[in-house]
């Protein structure tokens, strides 16, 4: 289909202060992962408000919604988180949650109300649209990974969805633009848990136990050489031990000790080889110390890559659009995980950036800081992209259905 720029940025114009209220309220009120229930039933009186059909209750309290275009049995996917962070909000805003100890600090709300605008704009294109497209308002991004359950409840199948596209602020960037990370943007993660055993004894008569806390220490300090020696150095990776238990008083041999934590890698190749690393220094450390130790691995996200040709049909389109100025291209990735990655691996994704930092503003909060506070402006760019992206992708796509 063919579309007028300047309409469409009119259009977004028009229902900002809509969207701006809708993000407000979800501000004000928001919940944790897997308890999204108000938020749910603010999306869904909106999709109703839209006569968008929608089915509730996936994946804990996700929502699906459909746009049908032309193609009923094809179409394109766009995905909003929607839970909170346990933060006491410090931000001085006239429109500060009203749960204690919870707060948007990851900008959760932004993400939905955005796609609630985008909805509407959608909405009113729908007879010249080529094919549909699904609404995805997924729960439990912070904890549980809502991504993986939404697709197993069978989001992506009916119609079948061949790409879906997110977004996520960034007060790193200016608002007004957006930031898009070629290949791998986020890393794959897993969480691991270690108990080692010794014998405890009189701290007086050491040679009578066995010190599992000594034991422990050396297992922590050998871990970093899976990094610095097994892993190509071109190639990121992290190691963490976030948490170390172990003891009972000051003159006991322990004997018992407990420490955990996570691996970050960005493919997944890597995170199985460190994983194997992991288990093999320390059991083998435990057995050199008189010890025995139990290891547990829990899968967390896989990595986040976004898909080449979806990038290639998109940027351009946004510096059309946005001017060239306003699209950044970096290449460097993050970390950090996120649950979009199922959506990657489910079919093929684009997850990007929209700057959400005031002009002149200098050190703005980031994410997961309880003074975050983004410029609103972003809504206008989330929306107008979010729309341009469906756009460019069906007009795409249509031509193999």
């Amino acid at each position: 289909m063919t579309y007028d720029i300047q309409e469409l940025q009119a259009k977004v114009d028009d229902i900002f202060a809509q969207v701006v209220t809708l993000r407000r309220q979800l501000h004000m009120h928001p919940e944790l992962s897997e308890h999204e229930v108000n938020t749910s039933q603010l999306i869904q009186n909106e999709l109703a408000r839209l006569e968008i059909p929608y089915q509730s209750d996936i994946a804990g309290h996700g929502i699906c919604a459909t746009i049908y275009g032309k193609d009923k049995s094809h179409g394109v996917g766009l995905r909003a988180d929607m839970d909170a962070l346990p933060l006491t909000e410090m931000a001085d805003v006239p429109f500060k949650s009203k749960e204690p100890g919870v707060m948007h600090g990851c900008g959760h709300d932004i993400h939905t109300a955005i796609l609630l605008g985008t909805a509407r704009i959608l909405n009113e294109m729908k007879e010249d649209l080529s094919g549909s497209v699904q609404l995805l308002f997924q729960p439990s991004e912070e904890t549980i990974g809502g991504a993986e359950q939404m697709i197993g409840a069978g989001c992506l199948e009916n119609p079948r969805v061949s790409s879906v596209i997110g977004l996520h602020v960034d007060t790193a960037v200016d608002a007004g633009c957006v930031q898009f990370i070629p290949g791998a943007m986020n890393a794959a993660s897993c969480e691991f848990y270690v108990t080692v055993t010794g014998k405890s004894c009189h701290g007086a008569h050491p040679s009578e136990g066995i010190d599992s806390l000594l034991a422990s220490c050396t297992m922590i300090s050998s871990l970093q050489s899976i990094i610095t020696r097994k892993i190509d150095p071109a190639e990121a990776a992290l190691i963490t031990v976030g948490q170390f238990h172990s003891g009972t008083k000051n003159n006991i041999i322990s004997g018992e000790s407990k420490f955990s934590g996570i691996i970050r890698t960005l493919n997944m190749e890597n995170r199985s080889f460190i994983k194997e690393q992991i288990e093999e220094i320390c059991k083998s450390t435990a057995r050199a110390y008189g010890a025995s130790c139990s290891l547990e691995f829990h899968d967390s996200y896989p990595s986040l890559e976004n898909d080449d040709q979806l990038l290639a049909w998109i940027k351009p389109v946004c510096e059309e659009v946005l001017g060239k100025d306003h699209v950044l291209l970096c290449t460097k990735p993050s970390l950090g995980a996120d649950d979009f990655a199922y959506f990657c691996h489910g079919t093929r994704g684009l997850y990007y950036n929209i700057g959400a930092r005031r002009p002149g503003e200098k050190n703005a909060y980031p994410i997961h800081n309880n003074r975050f506070n983004p410029d609103e402006a972003c809504i206008k760019t989330g929306i107008l992209t979010e729309v341009l992206a469906v756009l460019t992708v069906l007009k795409e796509e249509s031509r193999q259905w």
